[in-house]
């Protein structure tokens, strides 16, 4: 899109949006793999600056995307709702906005049959990709006050909006098909990984059984708790809001919960070579989950808090497996960027696994006495 019509496009969504004041300015934001976002500066006839943020919502990966407004416009407006009436004053720095149009449409469809939208932008902010101790601490933190100010919030009657998102025992029973089609004849290279993630089968299903017990409720859960997906105060480095929303669905605490172990804790890179580099980091553990817990003791079940840990095993072992299944599948889903990449990066996982399973003890040594600190 040339400069002059994304210009137009622009000024097409403040005037359908009800923006105030004119476009000043914009900026691409270059991080995040799925949509195209931009933030849009504008000022009013008495010189108030005002930004937002502008995405284009990749309708390929998601297939519905009212459903993925719908959930993300229901899930901010209950946690203003919350933070005003103990009276909040900083709304726009907490909660994302989801802006509507007059008609109530919270898009815009161009002519090329694109999805435009328009959120709210978090002043005086900025994205970490490199966590410290303070910023796992931070991280967590802001996923469990997420949980908090969601914890009455009627999960189910949020869309799925990519089915089977977390159901783990199917996303192993997708493996196991794969295995036997091995339509790419690559079995015989993967015999050994194969063989271990279905030797977890049992496992981790642990979860789902849970459920279908009635021991574990559904919650509203994000999805994707990486450290990038909270805003952070860019002075004093406290966090603020939790953005990226277009994953948040029912589902369980530990999978938020471990899924941002799995990416903030692993100390090598997501697809490491080296296998020896790849473990658990538990002081990095501890400070995610002391963050985490602190918000949610009294608010969460016992039956959720002892699954926490449980939780970074099982979603790293499920990962293992999607990417697993890709590489038998000829790489039909995860973009690769160099040969065998879906094959490393299962190895990664499970090299990663084997090392919580091997902590996973400790891990529940230091939940649980966090829970007698607070």
């Amino acid at each position: 899109m040339t400069e002059q019509a994304l210009l137009s496009l622009f000024r097409t969504l403040m005037r359908e949006f009800r923006l105030k004041g004119e476009l000043e300015d914009y900026r691409v934001v270059k991080v995040g793999n799925i949509n195209d976002t931009y933030f849009i500066g504008t000022r009013t006839e008495e010189g108030k600056r005002k930004d937002y943020t502008v995405q284009r919502l990749n309708h390929k990966v998601f297939q519905n995307p009212v459903q993925v407004a719908e959930n993300a416009f229901a899930v901010t407006s209950h946690m203003e709702r919350k933070l005003l009436a103990v009276g909040q004053t900083d709304i726009r720095r907490k909660v994302l906005h989801v802006y509507r149009k007059e008609g109530g449409e919270f898009f815009h469809r161009s002519e090329e049959g694109d999805y435009w939208r328009v959120l709210s932008y978090v002043y005086d902010s900025r994205c970490v990709n490199h966590a410290d101790e303070e910023i796992l601490y931070g991280t967590g933190y802001a996923f469990g006050e997420f949980q908090r100010n969601l914890s009455d919030f009627p999960a189910h009657t949020l869309h799925h909006t990519i089915p089977d998102f977390h159901n783990t025992p199917k996303r192993f029973a997708d493996l196991r098909t794969s295995g036997e089609r091995d339509v790419c004849g690559r079995r015989e290279e993967v015999e050994e990984e194969l063989a271990y993630l279905l030797s977890m089968e049992g496992y981790v299903s642990l979860l789902e059984d849970l459920h279908g017990e009635g021991k574990l409720p559904l919650r509203v859960v994000h999805n994707d708790t990486k450290c990038n997906n909270v805003m952070f105060d860019a002075e004093t480095r406290t966090p603020l809001a939790v953005i990226d929303l277009d994953t948040v669905m029912p589902g369980y605490v530990a999978h938020d919960f471990g899924d941002a172990v799995r990416f903030a804790c692993n100390t090598a890179s997501e697809d490491e070579e080296d296998l020896s580099l790849v473990s658990l980091n538990l002081r990095g553990y501890q400070r995610l989950a002391e963050g985490f817990v602190r918000p949610l003791l009294g608010i969460i079940t016992e039956s959720e808090f002892n699954t926490l840990p449980d939780g970074v095993l099982i979603i790293t072992l499920e990962l293992a497996a999607r990417f697993l299944k890709d590489y038998l599948d000829g790489d039909v889903y995860f973009k690769c960027r160099k040969d065998r990449h879906n094959l490393i990066r299962a190895r990664c996982q499970i090299a990663l696994a084997k090392d919580i399973a091997a902590k996973l003890e400790e891990m529940r040594t230091l939940l649980k006495s966090l829970s007698v600190q607070k």
